[in-house]
């Protein structure tokens, strides 16, 4: 227990506290958080859905072990959810598109109009004959703008939802004498049917809304077509059973 405070209740709308207003002490326990980047959960009609929330330090293992599983379990079909994964590290997406196109080139840097380098995946292919569907909005940018702009290039999966941010640059970042900072914007990303990312997005193949009305609803219509996709059973709010 790091610290004791003494809550109040029974404010007025002015936020000033009330004659009758009862006062507690809570125990705060600081303590450290660990989210995983990557949560499998499987729902009926033995679809695998796999939510990626960024590409983090410990995305390749994690998303490396959810194949390792959905593959043992022989299922019907893949559900990628990279809706409002803001991105991560490059060497990551890699990893994770690598998982169904192996080798293949997940993305190019161009600079001054001249593609300059390549990145290939670095998977292990392990999910290529599995039928898959990529969840994205407007809040999928960058790495997870990547591994959908490829698996979509290259016919491995087909893409659900709205039309993603549009982050597709490469930045320089290098500070100045006088405590200042530049970023300058040197290249962009390009998929692998060289369509630039950056400033345009990736448009889905199925555009499908889902409005602040269904979420507070518990529905999800967007993840509701990509069960519908796959074959798989459709309810207003899709079931997960792990």
């Amino acid at each position: 227990v790091l610290s004791i405070g003494r809550i109040t209740t029974n404010k007025d709308d002015k936020g000033k506290e009330k004659k009758d207003a009862k006062k507690f002490d809570v125990s705060i326990v600081r303590d450290t958080i660990v989210v995983k980047s990557v949560r499998t959960k499987y729902l009926d009609g033995n679809i695998a859905l796999i939510e990626i929330s960024h590409f983090n330090e410990d995305t390749s293992d994690l998303f490396a072990k959810a194949a390792d599983e959905v593959t043992a379990k022989g299922v019907k079909g893949i559900i990628l959810d990279l809706r409002n994964d803001p991105g991560g590290y490059l060497d990551r997406a890699t990893a994770v598109a690598g998982e169904w196109v192996g080798d293949g080139i997940v993305v190019t840097e161009r600079r001054k109009g001249v593609k300059v380098d390549e990145f290939h995946g670095t998977g292990k292919s392990r999910l290529k004959d599995i039928p898959t569907i990529v969840l994205v909005n407007e809040g999928s940018a960058s790495a997870s703008e990547i591994v959908a702009g490829a698996l979509q290039d290259l016919g491995f999966a087909k893409l659900v939802g709205k039309k993603t941010f549009g982050k597709g640059s490469v930045q320089d970042y290098t500070e100045l004498q006088d405590g200042t900072a530049a970023k300058i914007t040197v290249a962009e990303w390009l998929t692998p049917k060289d369509r630039s990312i950056n400033g345009i997005g990736i448009e889905p193949d199925v555009v499908v809304e889902r409005t602040e009305e269904d979420y507070h609803a518990g529905r999800d219509p967007q993840l509701d077509k990509a069960v519908e996709l796959l074959g798989g059973p459709v309810a207003s709010s899709t079931a997960a059973t792990k």
